[in-house]
């Protein structure tokens, strides 16, 4: 699945970022119960790899999570990529190729959820940023970083932290509140030109669409399925 981002860069060519072979910047895990939380990396189908958004329980109990959903479809079994040994953690259930989210059902026996990783800490919700607001992100390729927000509506925003391949479905925080979903960067032209990120302390590369994670709880709240009533841990 791959939003198209109508909502925010119609002049634009987006693509999503992809699946990525990069080493994860993140701590490591134990192979029997992986510990998971905004910023992990994540392996879809055995070989596409994301980033988790968020980790927490639904409004029935479920120990559910977030990332984007071009990474997988439903159905898609889910592991822990630092700690592969563990086996299938959990299932894609639910899905939007629109707003670019899936939500991740994981065996609650087989997961260590927590709010903190490398840097980033989930304590809750906030409304998508307003341009001018500095916000930062955790990728499994490309770790915590943080850049201004140049565009902003309440279904996504464009910001100019440090993105690769394998950093789809990252949190977005301002402060310790979640905001946002990393999405895709922003290609400038039909031909796709991109300036690659490659150094965090490097300004100059092409900014990044994030979905309002306000937004995404809102279409999950609606369809009452999986993920519906999400808190974080």
């Amino acid at each position: 699945m791959q939003g198209t981002h109508r909502w925010l860069a119609p002049a634009a060519v987006v693509i999503a970022f992809g699946m990525s072979s990069t080493p994860t910047a993140q701590a490591d895990s134990d192979d029997s119960q992986p510990t998971l939380g905004g910023g992990s990396g994540l392996v879809f189908g055995g070989s596409t790899k994301c980033s988790l958004t968020t980790i927490g329980y639904d409004a029935a109990g479920r120990l559910v999570g977030f990332t984007a959903g071009h990474c997988a479809e439903p159905g898609t079994p889910v592991q822990a990529e630092q700690s592969p040994d563990a086996g299938t953690i959990g299932v894609v259930r639910d899905g939007d190729e629109e707003l670019d989210y899936a939500v991740i059902e994981f065996d609650a026996s087989r997961v260590a959820p927590v709010r903190t990783v490398n840097g980033t800490t989930i304590a809750g919700f906030g409304a998508a940023p307003d341009a001018g607001n500095v916000v930062c992100q955790n990728g499994r390729t490309s770790g915590h970083a943080c850049g201004i927000v140049w565009t902003s509506s309440p279904v996504g925003f464009m910001e100019q932290a440090c993105s690769s391949y394998g950093d789809s479905g990252g949190p977005v925080t301002l402060g310790d509140q979640l905001v946002g979903m990393i999405s895709a960067p922003l290609f400038t032209d039909t031909r796709n030109t991109r300036f690659s990120c490659t150094d965090t302390s490097n300004p100059v590369h092409s900014p990044v669409i994030a979905v309002a994670f306000d937004t995404v709880r809102a279409a999950v709240d609606a369809g009452k399925g999986v993920g519906s009533g999400f808190q974080p841990i």
